[in-house]
């Protein structure tokens, strides 16, 4: 299985909330550290904050902090957030895909298997498991 870009964006910004968790961190800062798009973390935090992961402040000293104790938090609920408009695979989609073998096909229901067992182990994990808190070395260009 395959995470977008998305969802490993919103997993390193709650690893990093979780490593300081009385910190309130800048997207502008977090963008700089990972090396990715503020814009695109923007989304990836109004998508985190309309979960309940993370609460967002407005203005000066403003940022992103974690809602929840990272012991509170399991990965697979993450995870299941921030992929619920991605179907791994054409069959899996709401509107159900346009697969010409799904009446025939013997490999869903061993893909659907396949993505429970994924999740289950992720909700095994809590965020403060994963946490980080040290300071990041910068990027070699």
């Amino acid at each position: 299985m395959r995470l977008t870009a998305f969802t490993d964006f919103g997993l390193r910004l709650l690893m990093r909330l979780a490593g300081r968790p009385d910190t309130v961190l800048s997207t502008e800062t977090v963008a700089r550290e990972f090396a990715i798009s503020r814009h695109h973390l923007q989304k990836v935090v109004q998508n985190l904050a309309a979960a309940g992961f993370v609460r967002t402040r407005r203005g000066a000293g403003g940022g992103v902090e974690l809602a929840r104790p990272a012991g509170e938090i399991r990965l697979g609920e993450v995870v299941r957030a921030l992929e619920q408009e991605q179907a791994m695979v054409e069959c899996f989609r709401a509107d159900g895909g346009e697969c010409r073998l799904t009446p025939f096909c013997r490999l869903r229901g061993e893909l659907a298997r396949a993505e429970a067992a994924f999740l289950a182990s992720l909700d095994r994990t809590t965020l403060a498991e994963c946490a980080y808190g040290g300071e990041l070395a910068p990027l070699a260009r």
